[in-house]
């Protein structure tokens, strides 16, 4: 092992540095590489970052790692400062904490000894860090430079896949205070993502099992397929086109009287459509939420939601790339009534709305898509619903199905939806899916297939 050099940091006192620089360490392939202590093998072992990797390149991998430890409360990263560093924390306890524009500083992670910070802004080449990460407890790190970093990636992909795998479990553990603030940058590779694409298809059959993999993860975070609720019950269905699908729908329950419905599009499918997918999921469902006003509870508006939800988008995944965007529908049902609030970015399938045997479109133009005007403000619209109607959303999937030259078509939706509520009283969603498939023939579909439908019944609850 190289002689060790002492250097003060900031916050903290960098303890060892192995003197075999990136410049003259060669590939982690490569043989020659110095003998680890025990306790520096232990912490490579157990960290996530590393998971699968020999003896021999952790040997390498120790190399390029520059040991430090930090006091409880020592800011690690700063938030806003420009990144140089991926840290593998190698012992004790950290916390991610991020401020939003116009709200205090919080909370939205806690890391501990395995876990790895700071790889999301060097991976998409990020000016500054999104979040800052503080010790709660002694800390002891092991760092590399962002040269270090992608040498590593670049000579073990295994690591790709253990950051992608990492991004996927930590968005099933997020607590509340996390799916306030989602860091989307953990969520969405495009950039890499598709810089690596033609690498990741020839990987094969081993590649293949892994997005299956992912496939099962994601079916977990999407609605249930059948969901009631006082006066109003609940059914969808998703049919990816790939492995992994950008579409997104969703029904939760923000209070005792309100509903929140969502559906929306991401360009692109894969990997990519399915992090941002994920993320924006979870940043709409810790978006809509009851807020104290004039000393009483409300909901924010579907067009306040839509708006914050276009500036978070523009501000951490697009970074203004306009070919980088997502189509959404947010609406707001109250359940004393059927009053419906919502709003509209990108949307060109509008939601069908099926009332006393006929159909019509629910809007008949939409707002600017998410990610392409920074500023836009996004209006809050109103419509009503009575006993016996239905509304269904569907993606761009199900109107642009193609057999040959001929496309499914709204028309053809409407007439369908009408048609199945006529022969059986009710918007039968299988029965639509039915009519797609039989439409498709043997092709396969060549876009995700997302349908959501809300059927009303009679109001449980007074009308407010």
């Amino acid at each position: 092992m190289g002689t060790p050099v002492k250097e003060r940091t900031g916050c903290g006192i960098r303890l060892t540095r192995y003197q075999a620089a990136l410049d003259n360490a060669g590939s982690l392939g490569n043989s020659g590489a110095t003998v680890m202590d025990a306790e520096l093998r232990s912490f490579l072992t157990h960290n996530k970052l590393l998971k699968g990797m020999t003896e021999d390149q952790l040997r390498k991998v120790s190399d390029l790692v520059t040991r430090e430890t930090f006091p409880p409360g020592a800011v690690i990263v700063r938030q806003s400062e420009t990144p140089d560093r991926v840290y593998l924390l190698a012992a004790g306890r950290v916390e991610v904490r991020r401020r939003l524009p116009g709200a205090e500083e919080m909370g939205i992670a806690e890391l501990e000894a395995g876990d790895f910070f700071g790889e999301m802004a060097v991976i998409i080449g990020a000016s500054v860090h999104s979040a800052s990460v503080t010790a709660l407890s002694p800390v002891t790190t092991l760092s590399l430079t962002t040269d270090g970093f992608t040498r590593l990636l670049e000579d073990y992909p295994g690591t790709t896949r253990n950051v992608l795998s990492n991004i996927i479990l930590q968005l099933q553990g997020l607590n509340y205070k996390w799916l306030e603030t989602l860091r989307v940058e953990k969520d969405v590779l495009e950039r890499k993502v598709r810089e690596r694409t033609q690498q990741l298809e020839a990987v094969g059959e081993k590649v293949r099992r892994e997005l299956l993999l992912a496939q099962n993860i994601q079916r977990n975070l999407l609605p249930e397929k059948r969901k009631s609720y006082p006066g109003v019950s609940i059914a969808s269905e998703y049919i990816p086109c790939d492995e992994l699908g950008g579409d997104i729908t969703g029904v939760f329950q923000i209070d005792e009287y309100r509903l929140a419905v969502y559906g929306g599009d991401v360009c692109g499918h894969g990997i990519y459509a399915a992090m941002v997918m994920s993320y924006v999921k979870k940043l709409i469902e810790t978006s809509v939420k009851r807020i104290l006003l004039n000393r009483q509870y409300v909901v924010k508006p579907p067009g306040a939601v839509v708006t914050a939800i276009n500036h978070s988008f523009i501000t951490e995944i697009n970074q203004g790339d306009p070919e980088i965007y997502l189509t959404l529908f947010l609406g707001v049902l109250d359940l004393r009534g059927f009053a419906f609030q919502y709003a509209s970015a990108g949307i060109h399938v509008p939601p069908v709305v099926l009332s006393a045997g006929k159909a019509r479109e629910l809007f008949d133009h939409s707002d600017y898509p998410i990610g392409h005007v920074m500023d836009n403000e996004y209006e809050t619209l109103r419509a009503s619903f009575a006993p016996g109607d239905a509304l269904l959303f569907v993606s761009d999937g199900v109107i642009e199905a193609s057999r040959g030259q001929e496309t499914f078509g709204m028309e053809r939706l409407k007439a369908e939806a009408t048609r199945i509520i006529q022969e059986t009283g009710s918007l039968d969603v299988d029965r639509v899916m039915g009519s797609v498939r039989a439409f498709l023939g043997d092709d396969p579909p060549q876009d995700d297939i997302c349908l959501l439908a809300m059927a009303f019944s009679r109001p449980e609850y007074s009308a407010p």
